[in-house]
């Protein structure tokens, strides 16, 4: 009988002990810096139960078995055991890191083992990611801080005395500089069709909530395409086909969870590789060997204005999908500084409310793919509450009472609302937008031009606005204006009718589509300095656009203008057995187009859409009828432009672009109203894409043409050093034109392509470069029928001029 009792009460606390759990609960972050660790490995003092830390350094440890101590290790860090304390209930652990020198690594015959597992991963890259799912929606908590690079643990401090690095200083340990959260609701159904929805939104110091909006939108959603974006640039995914030929792959260490292994790989580019990649470490689960954990950041010293660090962590969502459900992202601003402190961007992204496969249909999306709800600005702390991940600290607390003073007490709201307008190239004083296109350009004819322009925004109406403008050419020493007066008929389909006059100079032979618009700093825009001319216009425009059709912008106008011609040129006419010569004119003319981007994707921003871009090919197409004996018309002709561009990427290669035109026009014409061949040449001037760098201004005239202009943008893959890294590109372009009636045009020098006009380049961008821009050098090379006897005539030689962020 007590043999039986022993064994009762034996079975009792085996099954009691068994039945309790032992709980801890704690962060692991870096000794010198107080920044937490992610995906620190953790296990008990009998290995029984495993753990693993968050993207922000804390961890939850559930054992069924009495927990002793904590075994912890890391990656470039010190291993660590932490003896437990009964009634601890949370833990803050410390860990150091190594101090040792990395050797270079030595790889010896044999399979490396770790592409095994890479190669598997790849295999697996449609079942596990995300995005080839049939559908899924979730809620997305953000929050972003900006602090000095010193208080975020990039650098440590150098104790500066001096009183403003002290002052400086202490304000950083106060409060951030600047706080930013956002809820947003995002719905996918596949392949490609998206919306997501700002429903609040919160900046320290402004109401506005475009900033928070844009905050989240500096890495890739998941870790599985072929290129990783951070912020604008593309990157070598180190899990892409043929990655193993790439990128070198160690496996750093083997730990358990639950009944999966997870193997942690580190990857680098490999020595004598010249690509864009990334270097960080893989944490592989061998449950569909998906991504567990991923930490990423440029291979390669970034030499723009910031540097990113992405940290990701997916969840077997319902033991069918694995699914990312926290994303990190610390931004480096390397030229925003505060008294000489560096100021770091810290963003945390946070998904709940996981959905996977949900009934979705395609008529429950557009092409908006993010926008801000109504009301998103003013939300209470209710709201914010059930969304966030913790309650905010006292750092927090501090940021939102003194930045919020600061910014309303100094208008900060209203200055900052600049942003927007910038990006259509206005700047918002009150109730008026100025122009910045408008303020001062150069050509030949005009020499420099200085111009104001003033329109009318939304604060006076949503759905009505006017403006003008006026500018003075320096050369030509003429006074050029303009006005408009512009209805929105529907916000939604931005139906617009539009008349406006100007009073303007036009280049003789140029050829415009009905969206086109000059901006100042655009490449294209370059060729603008060199046309020498120009034709006086004056033009009564009426004109209505619309969305109405999906991927369609579709435009319809009528136009009434008169040409005057400001040179020696004179038209022929015959009119019964006389011979008339004109340099002005009246035109009549009806005109219709479309510009066509199939799933192009759109940012909104409060009354205006702004364009991200499409995948896919753009193409423009207008027809324009000349009216003889209408409105005072002169001239009865059919006019038909056409233009398709594309930029796309090629694995391990670069960027490809091209753009092909096409004119045509049936009737006679005077030279303002024909092609002129679109030419670029100086003996030394810019580079501007989509033009002829050979061919001389006006050389060429025709009432038929097509042409085609080629790039190949190679990026840093041929050349890459420490101090050098150039861009590599090569060009080639071609042309065909056609003129009938050549004799008809008087005092004016030029000639026809029926033969072909061919040019080759060689562009080296990047010879010089600064955080915000690179200064290149290229060279045109003009070949075929129409090349010249000598050399030295054949050659062009431009400077570029490229930007980066």
């Amino acid at each position: 009988m007590k043999s039986v009792f022993f064994f009762f009460v034996f079975l009792f606390f085996t099954v009691l002990a068994f039945g309790q759990n032992t709980i801890f609960k704690g962060k692991v972050i870096d000794f010198e810096t107080k920044e937490p660790l992610a995906f620190v490995n953790i296990a008990t003092n009998n290995n029984a139960c495993y753990g693993r830390t968050d993207i922000d350094g804390k961890f939850l440890i559930k054992c069924n078995s009495i927990i002793e101590f904590l075994k912890l290790s890391y990656i470039g860090y010190e291993s660590t055991e932490i003896k437990l304390i009964d009634d601890s209930k949370f833990i803050i652990i410390e860990l150091k890191q190594k101090e040792v020198q990395l050797k270079e690594v030595q790889i010896f015959p044999g399979e490396n083992p770790a592409h095994r597992i890479i190669n598997q991963v790849i295999k697996n890259k449609d079942l596990n990611n995300p995005e080839k799912t049939k559908a899924f929606s979730y809620t997305a908590y953000n929050k972003m801080v900006f602090t000095s690079e010193q208080e975020a643990g990039y650098k440590k401090d150098q104790l500066k005395t001096d009183s403003v690095s002290i002052k400086t200083r202490e304000f950083f340990k106060k409060q951030y500089l600047m706080l930013m959260e956002s809820v947003s609701k995002r719905k996918f159904l596949y392949p490609d069709r998206n919306n997501e929805i700002v429903i609040g939104s919160r900046i320290s110091g402004l109401k506005d909530p475009l900033f928070a909006m844009l905050a989240t939108q500096f890495q890739s959603f998941s870790f599985y395409n072929d290129y990783i974006s951070l912020s604008e640039k593309r990157y070598l995914n180190p899990i892409s086909n043929g990655s193993t030929n790439k990128y070198l792959f160690i496996i750093q260490d083997t730990v358990f969870s639950g009944k999966d292994t997870v193997f942690i790989i580190s990857f680098q580019p490999r020595k004598n590789t010249n690509f864009e990649g990334l270097k960080g470490l893989l944490y592989i689960n061998t449950n569909q060997y998906a991504i567990q954990n991923v930490i990423a950041e440029p291979a390669a010293e970034e030499k723009g204005t910031i540097s990113i660090r992405i940290q990701q962590m997916y969840e077997f969502v319902n033991n069918k999908q694995w699914f990312p459900v926290q994303l990190n992202t610390d931004i480096l601003m390397k030229l925003v500084t505060l008294n000489n402190f560096v100021v770091v961007g810290k963003g945390k992204m946070y998904l709940s409310d996981i959905s996977i496969n949900p009934e979705f249909v395609k008529e429950q999306f557009n092409n908006i793919v993010l926008e801000i709800q109504e009301g998103a600005n003013t939300k209470t702390e209710e709201f914010w509450n059930t969304y966030r991940r913790d309650s905010l600290n006292e750092k927090d607390i501090v940021t939102y009472h003194v930045i919020d003073s600061l910014g309303e007490a100094s208008h900060l709201d209203r200055k900052m609302s600049g942003l927007q307008s910038l990006l259509l190239g206005r700047i918002p004083i009150r109730f008026i937008d100025l122009d910045i296109n408008k303020l001062i350009s150069y050509n030949e004819y005009e020499g420099f031009r200085l111009g104001l322009g003033l329109y009318t925004n939304s604060k006076i109406s949503k759905h009505f606005g006017f403006g003008g403008y006026f500018a003075y050419g320096f050369k030509d020493q003429v006074w050029k204006y303009g006005g408009e007066v512009g209805l929105m008929l529907n916000l939604k389909t931005e139906t617009e009718l539009k008349y406006s006059y100007s009073n303007d100079v036009f280049e003789s032979g140029g050829r415009t589509f009905f969206d086109w618009e000059s901006t100042l700093l655009g490449a294209e825009s370059y060729r603008n300095y060199l046309v020498k001319q120009m034709d006086d216009i004056e033009k009564h425009h009426v004109q209505i656009s619309t969305r109405l059709i999906k991927n369609f912008k579709t435009y319809l106008w009528a136009d009434n203008y008169r040409v005057k011609i400001n040179n020696d040129y004179k038209y022929g006419i015959t009119e019964g057995n006389a011979s008339i010569f004109l340099k002005d004119f009246n035109l009549a003319e009806m005109g219709a187009g479309f510009r066509f981007a199939y799933k192009e994707k759109f940012l909104k921003m409060r009354n205006y859409n702004i364009s991200i871009g499409t995948d896919y090919p753009i193409v423009w197409l207008q027809y324009i009828h000349g009216f003889n004996n209408l409105m005072n018309g002169e001239c009865e002709y059919d006019r038909i432009d056409f233009k398709v561009q594309k930029s796309f990427y090629i694995k391990n290669v670069g960027k490809t672009s091209f753009q092909i035109s096409t004119g045509y026009i049936s009737g006679d014409l005077p030279y303002p109203l024909l092609f002129n061949g679109r030419g670029n040449f100086a003996q030394f001037t810019l580079n501007s894409p989509n033009s002829f760098a050979t061919m001389k201004m006006n050389e060429f005239l025709s009432d038929r043409f097509a042409s085609i202009f080629f790039t190949h943008n190679f990026g840093k893959l041929l050349i890459r050093t420490k101090k050098f890294e150039p861009e590599i590109v090569i060009a080639s372009n071609a042309g065909l034109g056609f003129l009938d009636n050549k004799n008809k045009h008087f005092n004016a020098d030029f000639k026809t392509m029926e033969k072909g006009f061919f040019e080759s380049g060689l562009i080296i961008n990047n010879i010089l470069r600064t955080d915000l821009y690179g200064i290149g050098i290229g060279g045109f090379y003009r070949y075929g029928t129409y090349s010249f006897p000598k050399f030295k005539d054949n050659y062009v030689i431009n400077l570029t001029i490229t930007f980066s962020l």
